[in-house]
């Protein structure tokens, strides 16, 4: 189940490489999209977060590592002392005793005597009741709960970015659009005025007409703070300031096709391709390998050990002397082991519920974000032929404007309502493609590939 996720990783990144359009080998230009995808990648602080974590764990093997090889010490002292015990030690450890040094009076009133002692000592494990073995077991099981982390960070990071990228590409639409409208209505008003002077057009119609477009102008007003808000937002994600301009092109097309794939597929997909799920299964193993390490405790350690030290009282002469054994150790009674390995199997416990929990929230959501994209797909094709309708009807109303048949009023009521039909259908669409990548998010397949398609799929027109 990891090979294949990581095998879908793998071909991710390559397939993106082979795409990029930085490298030499690639063609066309790189698209402002993944530009600030990347952008977000390298600021996004909690993708920095998990790859700091995955070199703790990392390091955390390396200590565990540590554990089968040999400690090893070194020492040094001096001592001055007319103790009569290390006097006669003292001499014994230099080999430096005279016949002198066994009268009783020397014996029981040695003077002051003086020892200089170094040397080195290695303590050498042989074994230490699993604790190293499983140490890095669960080492390895909690770098590649890190590694999943970081991964689905990465995948979470992108969805920001394309969310907002979107979000930002529809408020430039939606301010376009309402420009366009405001204009036109500007017009219509013009040659109202004109009208009305030339008594053809009503004064009551004239300014309830005016006062349209002051509606039309208002929601203009309200596009505009809307690009702001997600200007915001996507300069935040990169890491930029508030009020950089962000460069946007594409457009939101309407020839998009319902998955392919029935919602339990999704669901399975997910099973097993979700990068926090594969990590929370790490962490399980992780903490099945702790319950057996502390288990272990109850077996015997065994230690081998080896020490050689210089005795001199003048760094001239001395004794040398080596002591090599081996020592084991057998935990008789430890009152504290059963009380942690219950807590430890309480902890596996938790994380195989939390497992399951995971697992009905990632079928609740997908769920929910397949709903979503069945009605965007739904919506954006009634509110296109809505959208071609009401620019027809916009069309066919000026002509009889013109001709006298319709006031100003028709005129503009028809153009408020194609702009709100035009900004429905433009909104669906973006609620169409953002749902469909929350859908590879939630999945688990939003890699890097993915990401490229859809910057492929929205295209460099301008929005």
């Amino acid at each position: 189940m990891e090979f294949r996720s990581q095998a879908r990783g793998t071909r991710g990144v390559e397939i993106a490489k082979a795409l990029d359009p930085r490298d030499s080998t690639a063609s066309g230009r790189d698209h402002p999209l993944l530009q600030f995808w990347r952008k977000v990648q390298a600021h996004y602080p909690e993708l920095k977060k998990k790859h700091a974590k995955l070199q703790e764990m990392l390091a955390q093997k390396a200590l565990a590592a540590s554990g089968f090889l040999p400690r090893v010490y070194g020492w040094a002292d001096s001592i001055t002392s007319d103790n009569p015990v290390l006097g006669f030690m003292f001499h014994m450890t230099e080999r430096n005793f005279s016949a002198g040094d066994f009268n009783i009076n020397t014996l029981n009133h040695p003077g002051t005597v003086s020892n200089q002692n170094m040397g080195l000592m290695a303590i050498v494990p042989i074994f230490d009741a699993m604790q190293t073995i499983d140490s890095i077991r669960t080492a390895k099981h909690l770098i590649r709960q890190s590694e999943q982390e970081e991964r689905f960070t990465r995948m979470e990071a992108s969805l920001l970015a394309i969310d907002a990228y979107l979000q930002l590409l529809l408020a430039e639409r939606e301010r376009a659009l309402s420009r366009l409208h405001v204009q036109a209505s500007s017009q219509d008003l013009e040659q109202a005025v004109q009208l009305m002077e030339q008594g053809l057009v009503l004064g009551a119609d004239f300014y309830a007409g005016r006062s349209m477009s002051a509606s039309i102008e208002q929601s203009q007003n309200g596009y505009t703070s809307k690009r702001r808000v997600a200007l915001v937002t996507v300069n935040t994600l990169q890491g930029e300031a508030a009020d950089a301009e962000v460069p946007v092109v594409g457009s939101l097309s309407a020839a998009r096709k319902s998955p392919v794939k029935p919602l339990g597929q999704w669901v399975q997909e997910a099973f097993l391709y979700r990068s926090d799920l594969l990590a929370l299964q790490s962490s399980i193993a992780a903490q099945h390998s702790e319950v057996s390490r502390l288990r272990a405790t109850a077996l015997p350690t065994v230690n081998g050990f080896a020490s050689g030290m210089l005795d001199s009282d003048n760094f001239n002469t001395g004794g040398r002397s080596y002591t090599v054994g081996a020592m084991g150790t057998v935990p008789l009674f430890d009152p504290a082991r059963d009380p942690k390995v219950k807590q430890a199997q309480a902890a596996e416990e938790q994380l195989r519920h939390e497992s399951a929990s995971l697992r009905d929230l990632i079928q609740n959501k997908l769920g929910q974000a397949y709903a979503e994209y069945q009605g965007a797909l739904q919506d954006a094709e009634i509110l296109g032929r809505a959208s071609s309708d009401a620019r027809k009807s916009t069309e066919m109303m000026t002509e009889l404007y013109r001709e006298g048949k319709k006031t100003i009023v028709d005129l503009l009521s028809v153009r408020q309502m194609q702009l709100q039909t035009e900004i429905g259908y433009w909104d669906s669409l973006a609620r169409l493609e953002i749902s469909r990548a929350k859908l590879y998010f939630l999945s688990g397949e939003l890699d890097d590939y993915q990401v490229q398609q859809i910057a492929k799929e929205i295209g460099e027109s301008a929005p």
